[in-house]
């Protein structure tokens, strides 16, 4: 009986287990099925979901802007950092007032003394923010402390952008030079541009403010930003629980990637010369109102200097507008040239041939009057004859009217073809700054071409040339007939990696033969040396024998002188407008650079008239001297650097950690970097290469301290 009763119990607590089993199975099946649906289709409801997902935030990544580099490698432009400075107001506020609302007596006196000692810190902080900023007084920065206290203002402003060396005098102001949850000092960095060498070439290099605001295309930053900028990145962020921000991984993010440095073709020595040579010449006269010059290497077309000066209201000079570049105008007498070569070429004439003077008057043209050069000749000389090259020397108008006249006046297009030939005409030239103007030369079978269009333009008028047009032709003569492209850009790349060369190009390999070239370059010699010649009482005896053109012509008047009047063409009030230029070589035998100076001038009376032998030939005069100067083998052999396209890496010190490197005739950049990564801080003074260091190179310091270098 027990053993019957043993059995069903046995099988009763058999099938409860099994069930138990059973419940758990299907229960675990279920769990599973749901793990799997919600791995596999579920989505929650998206408001509900997005209450627990913090939220993303896109941030661009700016990549390091590239640097502009001189053709030694010195820097004209480079990206530095700066910095803002604000001040969380509400630092130990709530302590204070914690320890104040206390009910010991004793935390509470500390709660009253700490804001007290706080508040009297402010006030020195105050004192000598106003002392360093210079913007406002210590009342007024106190109390914009106190206000911000008092409302809890946790970002307010406390300086201008500022420098590293600035900051580091910001940080031993009372409050500033405490840890910043006490001292509530808030540092923002923030990417400038730089230019060591201030406003010198600014408008051929260029200006930015930042890599994030590229909106420009001026100079050399603006025509190569796609090169200097670099590639931008960006990286997602999400809110923490304590309302900080942290990269969301689960985002993707690309890296910036930072841009190319540009290699220039300028020597910054010589613009500097050329930039004083023409803040001096123009000086000597208030009614030159802007100018330009351009120095150019011969062999490549390597532009090492570009200078362009405008005269403010107050008297003075600045680089706001590229008139070598974007100024096209009537050029004058310096135009004569390409008549000569397009006749020699032809074989129409030789350099020594005579021709008539005939008086100084044109057959059959006398609205041109009579050429006063001409007349002072026949008096002087007693002869009826002269030879171009004399006409040449004296730039006489009348002798390259009646040789255009003689020669090509049954068929103009023979000579005008000859100057398209040269780049004269609207044939395109790529070159390295946006609005290069395009020259203009008259049509022959235009309608409102006139039978004196060819004899105006053998003078330069009825044409418009920019002043690089004309040097580009001036060089080839003194390069043998070989015209070079001008150009500003070397190559780009990044340390001593090149990733791109520009170099060196020929726009024409051959604009005339050796035989034109050297007879000019012989007739442009004695503009010079000739004592009758226009350019030798300026030029003459110079440190180097130079070779040249004067030219002057009458500009017509520019609308902000022309007084609303539509009818003021080349005089208003009795006033004319003058463009004077002086354009050349040297040495002359042996041509190493060739320049280009060009003035203008407010309406004035003829009298007060400016003419290329003048102020141009004076400042041409200087920058020779003073290149001849800096390099006394200017007139023999010269270094062949100037085909150089490499970016050179900078020879740095060998840096040991804790000892003082020695960063004398270092560019800043590379002297920062030694310094730092000795263990070091650094700060500066000045622009250019280092000149000194304190304390010297070898020493040591304790880790962080101060290494002060001062820049020239």
């Amino acid at each position: 009986m027990n053993k019957d009763k043993n059995s069903k119990t046995g099988k009763h607590i058999w099938r409860s287990l099994y069930m138990i089993y059973l419940m758990y199975l299907i229960a675990a099946v279920i769990i599973i099925g749901r793990i799997v649906q919600i791995q596999l289709t579920y989505e929650p409801d998206p408001r509900i979901a997005n209450l627990f997902k913090p939220k993303s935030y896109k941030k661009a990544l700016y990549p390091d802007r590239g640097s502009i580099l001189a053709r030694d490698g010195r820097l004209l432009a480079m990206s530095l950092p700066m910095y803002r400075v604000y001040m969380d107001c509400t630092v130990r506020k709530r302590e204070f007032e914690e320890l104040k609302n206390s009910d010991s007596p004793k935390q509470k006196q500390k709660g009253i003394d700490g804001e007290k000692k706080w508040r009297e810190k402010a006030k020195e902080l105050a004192e000598g923010l106003a002392k360093l900023n210079k913007d406002k007084s210590a009342k007024q920065y106190y109390d914009a402390i106190i206000y911000g206290r008092e409302h809890n203002k946790r970002h307010v402003k406390m300086s201008k952008l500022v420098d590293h060396e600035y900051l580091l005098e910001l940080k031993k102001l009372p409050l500033f030079n405490e840890d910043p949850n006490k001292g509530g000092m808030i540092v923002e960095s923030e990417e400038t541009r730089q230019y060591p060498y201030g406003s010198l070439a600014r408008r051929t290099i260029g200006y930015v403010k930042n890599n994030q605001e590229t909106n420009t295309h001026i100079g050399l930053e603006g025509k190569f930003d796609f090169f200097l900028h670099g590639k931008d990145g960006v990286k997602w962020l999400k809110d923490t629980d304590l309302h900080g921000q942290i990269q969301n991984y689960d985002s993707t993010w690309v890296a910036a990637e930072n841009g190319y440095d540009l290699k220039t073709t300028i020597d910054i020595d010589i613009q500097d010369m050329a930039d004083r040579a023409m803040r001096s010449s123009m000086g000597l006269n208030p009614n030159i109102y802007g100018g330009c010059m351009v120095v150019m290497d011969v062999e490549t077309g390597g532009i090492r200097a570009m200078v362009n000066l405008l005269r403010d209201s107050t008297g003075r000079f600045s680089e706001s507008y590229n008139m070598a570049v974007t100024k096209a105008g009537e050029p004058g007498s310096v135009f004569k040239v390409t008549t000569v070569m397009s006749l020699l070429e032809d074989g129409l004439i030789s350099i020594d041939q005579k021709i008539p003077t005939n008086r100084g008057i044109v057959p059959k043209y006398p609205m041109f009057g009579q050429d006063h050069y001409i007349t002072n000749y026949m008096a002087r000389e007693k002869k009826d004859s002269i030879t171009i090259r004399h006409c040449l020397e004296i730039s006489s108008n009348y002798a390259f009217r009646y040789l255009a006249l003689q020669n090509y006046k049954q068929d103009p297009h023979k000579m005008l073809d000859k100057l398209y030939l040269y780049h004269m005409g609207d044939s395109p030239m790529d070159f390295d700054l946006e609005g290069l103007a395009t020259p203009q030369l008259p049509n022959p079978d235009s309608p409102y071409w006139s039978a004196t269009d060819l004899p105006s333009v053998a003078i330069g008028y009825t044409v418009k040339e920019t002043p690089l047009h004309i040097l580009t032709f001036y060089n080839a003569i003194a390069n043998g007939g070989k015209m070079m492209k001008p150009y500003l850009a070397e190559s780009i790349g990044r340390g001593p990696h090149v990733e791109k060369v520009f170099g060196p190009s020929v726009l024409n390999a051959s604009i005339c033969s050796r035989k034109t070239a050297d007879s000019l370059r012989s007739a442009l010699s004695g503009v010079v040396s000739n004592p009758h010649g226009t350019g030798h009482r300026r030029l003459y005896g110079a440190k180097v024998p130079i070779a040249g053109k004067t030219g002057t012509a009458q500009m017509v008047i520019e609308r902000q002188y022309a007084k609303g009047s539509t009818k003021a063409m080349r005089e208003i009030d009795g006033k004319r407008q003058y463009q004077a230029t002086f354009v050349g070589f040297f040495p002359a035998d042996k041509p190493k650079y060739s320049a280009i100076v060009t003035m203008y001038t407010k309406p004035v009376y003829v009298s007060e008239a400016v003419y290329g032998g003048n102020n141009p030939a004076i400042a041409f005069r200087e920058i020779v001297d003073k290149i001849y100067a800096f390099d006394p083998d200017a007139g023999e052999v010269l270094e062949k650097s100037s085909n150089s396209v490499s970016i050179e890496a900078p020879v740095l010190p060998e840096i040991e950690e804790g000892t003082i490197p020695d960063v004398k005739g270092l560019g800043l950049m590379d002297a920062v970097y030694a310094i730092e990564h000795a263990g070091y801080t650094c700060i500066w003074h000045g622009t250019g290469h280092v000149k000194s260091q304190t304390p010297s190179a070898g020493g040591k310091l304790g880790k962080g301290k101060t290494v002060e270098i001062t820049l020239k």
